[in-house]
């Protein structure tokens, strides 16, 4: 009988998150992580009951973390009153969050068919529904699509926590500041 070992299973996790990050949850197969990680799909079920449960292992901390932070900035104390010091908060937090978890974060990003890509545009259109005062949802969806594309190039691009939260901080006021423009078009001046 084999004895597992801690190298392999980290291999697949390692070889799970490249695959995971670069082609998406739903483009990448057990077969493919087996066949990076020399072994065969079945010795990968020694580890790991399903490509479900490796998603799990490498995304879970980063989900319960993203989503505090949504439902906390989510709420109605920041989103109906944006002030300089409630963006620097805001950006300093996620920040910390998408340093700390990079790559889990990368990973439901860019996993266009996950739950969790789901989960967070529904939470993050949740938000907008309540923040600006046009009844298209439609277009609700589309501001919280840019919006993960902003977060996603950031992702992508920088590693420091101070640069993330400088990026953070131009990308929330950039939304801020749009979501006044709509308010201000439509009769409805948004102070913060």
């Amino acid at each position: 009988m084999q004895i597992k070992k801690d190298e392999i299973k980290q291999r697949i996790l390692n070889v799970s998150k490249g695959f995971f990050i670069h082609a998406g949850y739903d483009e990448t197969s057990l077969r493919m992580v087996a066949d990076k990680c020399f072994i065969s799909k079945s010795n990968i079920y020694r580890y790991f009951s399903s490509k479900e449960e490796i998603y799990e292992t490498l995304v879970g901390t980063a989900r319960r973390s993203l989503i505090d932070a949504i439902n906390r900035f989510g709420s109605s104390d920041y989103a109906d009153n944006c002030t300089e010091d409630k963006i620097e908060e805001v950006s300093k937090v996620l920040a910390r969050i998408m340093s700390e978890h990079r790559e889990g974060i990368l990973i439901m990003l860019k996993s266009v068919g996950s739950k969790d890509r789901a989960i967070l545009t529904e939470m993050m259109t949740g938000f907008f529904v309540e923040t600006c005062p046009i009844d298209d949802k439609e277009f609700k969806v589309q501001i919280v699509s840019l919006l993960i594309m902003g977060l996603t190039d950031i992702l992508i691009k920088y590693s420091e926590e101070d640069e993330m939260r400088y990026r953070l901080k131009m990308l929330i006021s950039y939304h801020y500041l749009g979501l006044n423009g709509i308010k201000e078009r439509i009769g409805v001046r948004y102070e913060g």
